[in-house]
């Protein structure tokens, strides 16, 4: 009777840690993903095997086990390493211009391609035509740079 107790006890109390365990894995392992690797740079730190990635991977766990949120951990790693270490950047002021550049670019390609198909530079029905003696001149600067 005891022995099944103590089993119930021991089941029922080693669920909520397995439980937490399995957050903060699958928090780590979210992390690992939304964070660049500093030496790869076009890599998460989950994809890299730099010797600083294992290290940021470290970091992450620990501040994960001194019961850290996701956000706060993010923030850690920003005020160490900067934003660069985001995959995503935040939107502040700062990043403003991040983005909404490709809007801008998109607007400005749109107005470049309209100007120049439908106004080219230059317009063969207002061109001047050359007197002879503008002919006679340009010949023989063109035949001077032939030989």
């Amino acid at each position: 009777m005891y022995k099944c107790l103590i089993i119930f006890l021991v089941l029922f109390c080693s669920i909520p840690v397995i439980s937490k365990e399995r957050d903060e894995s699958l928090i780590a392992k979210e992390l690992f993903e939304e964070l660049r690797c500093l030496v790869c740079q076009n890599q998460s730190i989950s994809e890299s095997d730099a010797p600083l990635a294992k290290d940021l991977k470290s970091i992450v766990i620990e501040q994960l086990n001194k019961g850290k949120t996701k956000a706060e951990v993010k923030s850690f790693l920003v005020d160490k390493y900067g934003e660069f270490i985001l995959f995503k950047p935040t939107f502040s002021l700062k990043n403003l211009l991040l983005w909404i550049a490709p809007i801008i670019f998109l607007i400005f390609g749109i107005f470049l391609t309209f100007r120049f198909y439908y106004f080219p530079f230059v317009n063969l029905k207002n061109s001047k035509k050359l007197t002879v003696l503008e002919k006679r001149k340009l010949k023989s600067i063109l035949d001077e740079d032939i030989k």
